[in-house]
């Protein structure tokens, strides 16, 4: 089970965070550690099939030299990943030229955004926070604020973190292959990273 603990969120416009700012080398850092870094793992047959899974034949498979099961990755890393992206996009003078998410055509760049918004709605949709969020009067203000140093209830990340990086695969990626019964789903568009 993951650990849950209390955590205040601090909504300060000005807080200072090793993942907001201007981009630099540490930046990038802290952004890559809880989402690229956060490598694949695997699950058994039983644990895809109670996880709901289907098409297991579709499922990209570790040989069985390294200990078999099927590659899965936490959502997390993803949402994580779409965060960041949308976190380059505003600074895009910076990353353009450097970041290979930005070197597919414009129309793939597009439809990369598209996908990690739309994924971030679902998410904020399916995990919906009902934190009440109170308001203030503040001198200068002729309006109420609302104060979003709010109490969470949250998933230790850390943890999780810590979990992802004990149990990830290290193979390198010539030996994630098609085994022999393998079926591969019919290709709608392609993903704008690999195209």
């Amino acid at each position: 089970a993951v650990e849950p603990v209390i955590a205040r969120f601090n909504g300060t416009l000005d807080f200072p965070s090793i993942y907001r700012g201007p981009p630099s080398p540490e930046i990038d850092t802290a952004w890559d550690r809880i989402s690229r870094n956060v490598g694949p793992t695997r699950m058994t047959r039983e644990e895809m099939l109670k996880a709901g899974a289907t098409d297991l034949h579709s499922k990209v498979r570790y040989p069985d030299k390294i200990g078999g099961g099927f590659m899965v990755s936490l959502d997390s890393a993803h949402q994580m990943h779409c965060v960041n992206l949308l976190r380059k996009a505003s600074w895009l003078e910076y990353y353009e030229s450097t970041d290979r998410s930005f070197q597919a055509t414009p129309e793939m760049v597009r439809l990369h955004f598209d996908h990690c918004i739309e994924m971030i709605r679902q998410s904020i949709m399916c995990n919906a926070d009902v934190t009440m969020i109170t308001w203030y009067w503040v001198q200068g203000h002729t309006v109420p604020y609302p104060n979003f140093n709010t109490r969470h209830r949250c998933r230790n990340f850390e943890k999780i973190i810590d979990w992802s990086v004990e149990h990830a695969i290290h193979i390198d990626e010539s030996e994630v292959t098609r085994l022999k019964d393998t079926v591969d789903l019919p290709r709608a568009r392609p993903h704008p990273l690999t195209s």
